[in-house]
């Protein structure tokens, strides 16, 4: 559907449009996209109208030079371009007083800028008139120094390290054929505290946008940068410089802080993803190698010119939003989308405001949010799967035998920091569903840590799911106390998994009564499956019918050489035995992996408390109606359950949706 054009509008074709000849067409890209415009004679026209789409010209004017019976042609052609935005209307564009010779000189950059937003002369001409400080050493002086001249830049203050780097700078910049107008070279202040304070102030107070390229992550620089330019409402381009590679932010403003009082989130969501040898070396500081000098540097400061022509232009582009990774080695340079700000760690930052924790708002929200099925859930989940700022840095398959069962593994950052990324397992009889359970899994468990990190109201608010009524979070240590977390489809499902997986913690793990009996008539395919795998292994395995704490609700543990590897619990006797065998068969076949293969248990003990699974696998058809015969069974048992929302970190529990905790307490 093409849109009406006015007479007034002043059409402009962008500068990254190109248009090719098609059959019974033309083909037109650009960074905005792709289109095809059938049609004998688009190609044509687009050849002919090109040149003129300059935004000098009204359409009127333009039509006007145009025979009458081809102007209805032109004028849907250029109502499809505006509508598509390969053309625009320059009619609204601020006005601006750069001189021919500048419009000339800088015709190259103006065009970038004229790519993805309006006024393009005006916003360049607002970036020479920026006043640029750059914090360095003296190999990025030299990137900063010849990539802002490039741009256009007039206003430039190079703050290095001593008077040597200053000298070396400084005869680096007399043989460049032109350099800013205002041109200064400043020594840093050894901090920013103390009695320098100050003179950092003076620096960077009347700063339009300061670039920081650090090669130390200590307090002394690239903390400490963060912090002033934070508190003094500067925007900052900041980049580190570490041994493998030199990590560059995206552009903090004071209109964006990301939350965390210094702006540090994606430095905390790398920190997470690293092991605890890897922070040690990323904290102390300086980088290694001189890997950060020279062309490495060089290329640093280009990087970061360009992100900072871009906030002061207006441009915005998804990489932008990314941190990018310049590799010391390969100097190539990829991006790593940011998932929003990490918590804060659990003895500093803001707590929630009051609103917020209201418990019944934040459940009646999702009870009215649309379900996330598997397909839906992996493809929103991609985001926070990355191996540099993930809170899901890394999801293999090849690590473990793939027979039987599918098994995926998936690491989960802790964003407190306490541990080093954590391995879960997903398993089942297909890849796709091993995969689902893995993150599913990873997501709950990611946001359980998100829960941990961050601060902590006391009491904390919850949600007694059978009264259906704001209640605090039962403390442990009283009581017959569990939690469970889950990560459902929906809310419904999600709390009655947390609801089970709590129960079957409570269950003694040791086998009590008879064998349960497993009626081949009344299990499924996957069952018989399973257990004829054991079987035919000659597996030492047996399940047991054990006390459940809701004693209306069947309850089994699953033993394999004499030690419980699976609890689960569950309001359907065949679906909880369903789901303990799958446990059972995946405890035996990793065990065989790790004898045969000699490694160490690949989830490092990390299943909570060290209790064997008791992550309990619900039945397709589970909802409204399991969860409230259990629930109904708690009450009989005199045991309540409370609801947590975990959106501590609200990005992934955005994406999540449906990541909850519940607490099972003495009623």
């Amino acid at each position: 559907m093409t849109v009406q054009t006015t007479n007034a509008v002043r059409p402009r074709l962008r500068g990254d449009v190109y248009f090719t000849a098609m059959p019974d067409g033309a083909f037109v890209r650009s960074t905005r996209g792709s289109v095809f415009l059938k049609g004998a004679s688009v190609h044509r026209l687009l050849t002919a109208l090109a040149p003129a789409l300059t935004g000098a010209a009204t359409l009127t004017e333009l039509l006007a030079a145009v025979p009458t019976p081809q102007r209805p042609s032109v004028r849907k052609l250029v109502g499809t371009l505006l509508e598509r935005g390969f053309v625009r209307d320059t009619g609204s564009d601020l006005p601006h007083s750069l001189d021919d010779d500048a419009a000339e000189r800088y015709a190259g950059p103006v065009q970038f800028i004229d790519s993805f937003t309006d006024s393009a002369a005006r916003r360049f001409q607002d970036f020479r008139a920026a006043r640029l400080v750059c914090v360095c050493g003296p190999d990025a002086a030299r990137g900063f120094l010849s990539a802002l001249t490039d741009c256009g830049a007039t206003r430039l203050t190079l703050v290095l390290p001593d008077p040597d780097s200053m000298l070396t700078v400084h005869r680096f910049a007399a043989t460049l054929p032109e350099v800013p107008a205002e041109l200064a070279f400043v020594p840093a202040p050894s901090t920013t505290d103390g009695a320098d304070a100050t003179d950092w102030e003076t620096l960077l107070r009347t700063a339009d946008a300061v670039l920081h390229l650090a090669d130390r992550p200590g307090a002394g620089s690239r903390e400490a940068v963060a912090r002033l330019c934070a508190r003094l409402g500067r925007p900052l381009v900041q980049g580190l410089a570490t041994a493998d590679a030199v990590w560059i932010w995206p552009v903090r403003t004071p209109a964006a802080p990301d939350g965390d009082g210094d702006g540090d989130a994606p430095w905390r969501r790398l920190l997470a993803t690293r092991t605890a040898a890897e922070r040690r070396t990323l904290r102390a500081g300086p980088c290694s190698d001189g890997l950060h000098r020279g062309p490495v540097a060089e290329l640093a400061a280009i990087q970061l010119t360009f992100r900072a022509y871009c906030h002061l232009t207006g441009v915005t582009t998804p990489e932008l939003a990314a941190m990018a990774r310049l590799d010391t080695t390969t100097l190539e340079v990829d991006h790593h989308p940011v998932l929003g700000p990490a918590p804060a760690s659990s003895d500093a930052g803001p707590r929630k405001p009051g609103a917020e924790q209201d418990p019944a708002r934040r459940v009646r929200l999702l009870r009215a949010a649309d379900p996330v099925p598997d397909p839906l859930f992996l493809e929103r989940l991609a985001v926070a799967c990355d191996r540099h700022v993930g809170p899901i840095p890394d999801v293999r398959e090849r690590d473990h035998p793939q027979s039987p069962l599918f098994v995926t593994e998936a690491k989960v950052a802790d964003p407190g920091l306490r541990t080093e990324p954590r391995a879960v397992l997903g398993a089942a009889h297909t890849a796709h569903d091993a995969r689902a359970d893995a993150l599913r899994r990873a997501a709950a468990t990611a946001l359980e840590l998100a829960r941990q990190a961050a601060p902590r109201p006391a009491p904390e608010p919850g949600w007694d799911l059978a009264a259906e009524r704001a209640r605090p979070v039962p403390a442990p240590g009283n009581g017959r106390y569990a939690h469970g977390v889950a990560a459902e489809a929906d809310l419904d499902r999600s709390a009655l998994a947390c609801t089970l997986a709590a129960l079957a913690r409570l269950v003694p793990v040791q086998a009590a009564g008879d064998a349960a009996p497993v009626p081949p008539a009344e299990l499924t395919a996957a069952d018989r499956q399973c257990v004829e795998l054991l079987t035919t292994a000659d597996a030492h395995w047996s399940v047991h019918r054990v006390a459940s704490p809701a004693a209306a609700l069947p309850a089994f543990a699953f033993l394999l050489d004499g030690a419980t590897v699976a609890v689960q619990v569950h309001p359907d006797a065949a679906t909880a035995l369903s789901a303990g065998l799958l446990d059972t068969l995946l405890a035996w076949q990793l065990a065989r992996h790790r004898r045969e293969s000699g490694d160490p248990d690949p989830t490092g003990g990390t299943t909570p408390e060290a209790v064997p699974s008791v992550q309990p696998r619900l039945a397709a058809t589970d909802g409204a109606d399991q969860l409230a015969t259990t629930l109904e069974q708690l009450r009989a048992a005199g045991l309540c359950a409370v609801l947590q929302v975990l959106d501590d970190d609200p990005a992934l529990a955005e994406l999540v949706r449906f990541g909850v905790r519940v607490v099972i307490d003495d009623a």
